[in-house]
């Protein structure tokens, strides 16, 4: 059995934008609505997929970035998440200080954000400890 790739969204109309394109491409999901936020997770066979991996990828990095920006929005909520994917396949969301993520994205796109935070999760979940000029 293939490994599931899971898409996290706070705002229905968002995820229901991601599932149009899954719909379209033709490919099966599954929902569900997390404990975070009651945050509402897709979750894609990794095998299915196939040659609409980077389309779905990228499309579901733009739908992020406008979820988080309304979830910003929102005047009851003082915090934003960073999606952040752990390398069993589980993704989580890392509360962080919405005005903090704001400047970040006002240098970085979010491929740039994302490839950072990749790179942290990565050293976390599978130290290092050789110096950084022997790597």
């Amino acid at each position: 059995m293939s490994d599931m790739l899971e898409y996290l969204f706070f705002s229905r109309d968002i995820s229901d934008q991601f599932t149009q394109l899954l719909k379209s491409k033709q490919l099966v999901w599954q929902e569900s609505i997390e404990s975070v936020h009651d945050s509402i997770l897709i979750q894609v066979a990794e095998d299915d997929i196939g040659e609409h991996w980077d389309e779905v990828d990228d499309f579901y990095d733009d739908l992020a970035i406008e979820d988080q920006n309304r979830l910003e929005l929102d005047k009851e909520t003082s915090t934003a998440g960073v999606y952040i994917q752990l390398q069993s396949g589980k993704q989580t969301v890392a509360q962080v200080d919405p005005e903090v993520l704001g400047r970040i994205l006002d240098v970085v796109d979010s491929n740039e954000f994302s490839t950072f935070i990749d790179v942290i999760v990565k050293s976390v979940e599978v130290p290092d400890d050789s110096s950084i000029c022997q790597r």
